[in-house]
């Protein structure tokens, strides 16, 4: 298998690897269409450029930013952003704090469906946390 790299060569995490070709398979599963266009896309342009499409495609439904708002997978540098304070209606500060917890899960920035994804992390962890029950 070759080993994926994003925009700036650097290896992508098995972690971010599968978040980013689950966005793929849920876009191209999605609609009228999608599936011709990510085939076409895929064939004539670079697998990150492809996946980080789907990706925010993936985000931006499950999230509903408005247009102008960034999803998690924009943001850049985390800390920077919420250190900057909440930007009201930009929606960057929203995103950055959704992106660290998403982080602080174990998840992908890329996780195609952010919310979904750490409502299941979150039972995860409380059924690990239940004591087993005696008998």
């Amino acid at each position: 298998m070759t080993r994926r790299t994003d925009n700036q060569g650097r290896g992508l995490s098995p972690v971010d690897c599968e978040a980013l070709e689950r966005a793929i398979q849920l876009t191209r599963n999605s609609g009228s269409g999608r599936r011709e266009q990510i085939d076409h896309f895929l064939a004539t342009r670079r697998w990150f450029d492809v996946a980080l499409f789907c990706v925010y495609s993936c985000q931006f439904d499950a999230i509903s930013p408005r247009l102008w708002q960034p999803v998690p997978s924009d943001i850049d540098d985390i800390e920077a952003t919420l250190a900057a304070r909440d930007d009201g209606t930009r929606g960057r500060f929203a995103a950055a704090k959704l992106l660290k917890k998403m982080l602080a899960a174990g998840l992908s920035r890329y996780e195609p469906d952010p919310l979904k994804a750490l409502a299941e992390a979150k039972t995860r962890r409380q059924a690990a946390a239940e004591p087993e029950p005696t008998v």
